[in-house]
Parts: C-alpha cells; structure tokens; sequence
C-alpha cells in the first residue's frame, strides 16, 4: 500500500508539458504551470456571448502571430485543435 502511495506521489511530480504551454481538453483551456502539470484555466461552457456554443480551439494570440488556445464561438473555430 505505500508502494501504490508513493509511485502516485511521484507520478504527480513528473512535468507532462513545457511551461506556457497550451491545449483543449473537453471545454477547457489549459495551461501548462512552472512545474510541468496541466491548469484549467477557462471553462468555455461558462463564456457566454451571442446565440452560439463557444468552444475551445487553437487561435492566434497577440500581434505577434503566436498560437495558443482559447475559447471562440464555434463558427470562429476553424476546425483546428479542439
């Protein structure tokens, strides 16, 4: 049993992503932390705006042409990553 307790404790401490990174997963956007480990960071369930579902998709962020994730009305998301 503590084998299982620390093997998870461990896991948790492994960074999965590159800091600053994005993504969707499901209706969130996510965020990657200092430590390498996914934040919810926006639901877009809760982004209300005109007469359409916003969902989360890959958009360019900033003038300077960077991408990232956001939540944009379903018709603004080109169909990218979601």
């Amino acid at each position: 049993m503590i084998v299982l307790a620390l093997a998870a404790t461990l896991k948790a401490c492994v960074p999965v992503c590159a800091n600053m990174q994005t993504r969707c997963n499901g209706p969130y956007v996510e965020l990657c932390d200092k430590q390498g480990q996914w934040q919810r960071v926006m639901t877009c369930d809760d982004v209300a705006g005109g007469d359409e579902p916003w969902v989360c998709c890959e958009s360019q962020i900033g003038d300077d042409g960077g991408a990232g994730h956001t939540c944009l009305p379903e018709s603004e998301c080109g169909g990218g990553d979601r």
